[in-house]
């Protein structure tokens, strides 16, 4: 039973612009801070088939805008087979929905028809668009050969043999479900192409209108040939397209200056299928980065608004090689070995590495006969610590400093905290520095690498947030303290600290 779902409210974070003077349905994942990603639908599509769990993902680093076209899910309708626009005006709405969210420039990525808009969006408006990805699309400016394939024979019939399906809420959705399962590689999940094609029904306005993008005229054509799209292009192409069979989608990548192709096995004419999506969502951020540097520097500025997640999506991008994976030395830090040699530290006894990264610290004081854990907030570095020191005594575990186990209070020997804390925002220091030290058993010893913060000097902005004097001292509130020193390494200033609970 097929529930409609019209209500103005909407759900999933939608809402009602006005574009080009219609009411358009849209809706954005994660934080308008970050590039805009703007995903554009095919023929007769509404945003939904821009699935919400690929949004989410690429919502971990950009800002996805979509949208439902004219005449599918809440936007307006016309009548049917009357519809009152044009291709044209298809185009303009992609734009007037970044200008209605006051989006200058955008990775621009459609699929289908909604590649043929990309198309023109990026000849007609290259000041507008900073990346385009193609997907599952063909040529809609001049430039393609003239011999590319036809749509398979198979999908051919059952295109002749459409046709409106009415505007019965069930009817539609056994027509959608056919069509999708024609146009779907080998693969085809029923179950969820059923939950998406009912909430497809669900949500469109006017069910009898949900054909007409195939009545419209072109309107005003662009000048320009696919030799003039400047953007960074990607292509992304199933090898079991019916509709445009993947010489299409090597002719745009041969044609389009500079293109990169990413052929999906197994998918069909169809958004990128969850087996896809780590490579599909890995790929499209890498393509939609301004560089390295810009990215880390972008994941970095996250810290105040999302203090502990952060981590995680810097680790990802490390993994994934759109950063240089952070802390990835494979020695010790410099003053934690300095310290161990110079106080002759050695086991047996239990140690915990606070923040441990990618286990250099770790292995390092486990190789002194220390029963050693190793914990971080990040996933990613806990797996990769896993992977990177294959039988490692080690026991990399995901915790986070900020709500610790509570049977690690008080019981670890050896406490090594270096350049955690000071990656936290201020406001979260003093939980911090007193969740470091309440691992400390009686009469074990704490160590401290930290930045060291310079009297005049300001800081820069976001982490790492230099320490203050006062605010080393304060691990050892409680404590006995050996030592609080200046030092430096490589010229820039440091503080090496130790302190001990009285046993």
């Amino acid at each position: 039973m097929v529930t409609r779902r019209t209500s103005e409210s909407g759900s999933r974070g939608e809402r009602m612009l006005a574009v080009q003077g219609v009411r358009l349905c849209v809706e954005t994942f994660g934080r308008a801070a970050d590039p805009a990603l703007l995903l554009i639908a095919g023929q007769d599509s509404s945003m939904d088939w821009w699935y919400d769990e690929l949004c989410a993902r690429l919502a971990a680093r950009r800002h996805v805008i979509r949208y439902d076209h004219r005449d599918t899910g809440r936007s307006a309708t016309w009548p049917p087979g009357a519809p009152g626009y044009t291709f044209a005006d298809l185009v303009g709405d992609a734009l007037g929905v970044l200008d209605a969210l006051d989006v200058h420039e955008a990775h621009v990525a459609g699929i289908s028809m909604g590649g043929a808009i990309a198309q023109w969006l990026a000849v007609t408006h290259p000041e507008r668009v900073r990346t385009l990805t193609l997907l599952a699309t063909s040529g809609a400016l001049p430039g393609l050969p003239d011999d590319l394939p036809d749509m398979a024979p198979d999908f051919a019939a059952i295109a002749d043999a459409g046709g409106p399906a009415g505007t019965d809420p069930e009817a539609v959705v056994a027509r959608l479900l056919s069509e999708q399962r024609a146009l779907a590689g080998p693969g085809f999940d029923e179950a969820r192409t059923r939950t998406v094609v009912e909430r497809v029904v669900a949500r469109t306005a006017d069910l009898a209108s949900l054909g007409n993008h195939a009545h419209t005229d072109g309107g005003p054509q662009p000048d320009g040939t696919l030799a003039d799209i400047a953007a960074p292009t990607l292509v992304i192409h199933g090898d079991a397209d019916p509709l445009f069979p993947l010489p299409h989608g090597e002719a745009l990548a041969r044609v389009i200056p500079g293109a990169e192709l990413l052929v999906l096995p197994g998918a069909g004419h169809e958004v990128p299928p969850p087996s896809t999506w780590d490579t599909v969502v890995r790929v499209l951020l890498r393509h939609t980065s301004d560089g390295p540097e810009a990215e880390e520097e972008r994941i970095v500025g996250r810290a105040e608004d999302d203090p502990v997640g952060w981590f995680e999506e810097l680790y990802n991008a490390g993994e994934a090689g759109d950063i240089e994976l952070p802390w990835s030395r494979t020695d010790p830090h410099p003053l934690l070995a300095e310290w161990v040699a110079a106080r002759g530290i050695h086991g047996p006894g239990r140690a915990v590495v606070v923040g441990a990264g990618l286990g250099a610290d770790a292995e390092y004081i486990a190789a002194r006969g220390f029963d050693t854990t190793g914990f971080d907030v990040s996933e990613t570095a806990v797996r990769v610590c896993r992977e990177r020191w294959p039988g490692s005594p080690v026991q990399y575990r995901v915790a986070d400093l900020l709500d610790l186990p509570a049977d690690w209070r008080g019981a670890f020997d050896l406490v090594v905290e270096v350049l955690t804390v000071q990656a936290l925002p201020v406001a979260l220091r003093s939980r911090a520095t007193d969740g470091v030290r309440g691992l400390l058993a009686p009469g074990g010893t704490l160590v401290v690498v930290a930045l060291r913060a310079q009297d005049g000097v300001a800081p820069e902005p976001g982490p790492p947030y230099p320490l203050t004097r006062g605010d080393v001292e304060a691990f050892g509130a409680g404590l006995d303290t050996v030592t609080v020193r200046e030092t430096a390494l490589d010229g820039s200033p440091r503080w090496l600290a130790e302190f001990r609970r009285p046993g």
